[in-house]
């Protein structure tokens, strides 16, 4: 009798222990920085100059961005992205007007800020997998090279800001502190994406 009286009372002191230590952890929050390089993000075919009398050749670069993520427990985040998607277009001009049919080479940038949502749905100690959800808005620059206005006409995109966005889901190999990804999805961040995440000490709120 008196060892049930004790296994009782062990029992009923642990258990508020043990559901103060799982209450901690669900308000435990982190803070996490990465970096990415994507391929084929979607800022890539927004704009192009009227092609009618030119032809042209892109060097698309993809795109670059950094992130920065908030999370309140070990599933949701929220936090912002800045992404940068620079390439350059020589226009020729189609006919034999000059001898130097280079019309221009247009340095051309995209530069996208976006607020974003991120879901841990698998979280493993060594592996993570996640979806991503981004929206916010893209700026976009463009400078003249070589130009020959005597010559030719040219034109620039009179929009300059537009929708951004990204959808995506990704997988992080690694360990708590720092881990490499491997991200598929669509939008500005691209088609396919590898970077590395770095995330600081978790904390007690």
């Amino acid at each position: 009798m008196k060892k049930n009286i004790m296994i009782a009372l062990a029992l009923a002191l642990c258990l508020p222990s043990l559901a103060q230590q799982e209450q901690e952890e669900e308000r435990c929050v982190s803070n996490e920085f990465s970096i990415g390089y994507g391929f084929h993000p979607v800022s890539g075919d927004y704009f192009d100059m009227n092609a009618m009398y030119f032809n042209y050749w892109i060097d698309k670069v993809g795109a670059f961005y950094g992130a920065y993520t908030h999370f309140f427990n070990k599933v949701v985040g929220v936090g912002g992205t800045y992404c940068f998607d620079p390439r350059i277009i020589d226009y020729t001009y189609i006919g034999s007007i000059t001898n130097n049919p280079l019309v221009c080479t247009l340095n051309e940038s995209c530069h996208s800020v976006m607020g974003h949502l991120k879901l841990n749905c698998i979280n493993k100690k060594h592996f993570v997998l996640y979806t991503k959800f981004d929206a916010g808005i893209c700026f976009w620059d463009y400078k003249l090279k070589e130009y020959q206005p005597e010559l030719f006409g040219v034109e620039l995109p009179e929009q300059h800001c537009c929708f951004a966005w990204q959808a995506a889901a990704g997988i992080e190999v690694g360990n708590e502190r720092i881990a490499g990804f491997l991200q598929c999805g669509i939008g500005m961040e691209g088609n396919l994406s590898i970077g590395i995440r770095y995330k600081l000490k978790n904390r007690a709120q």
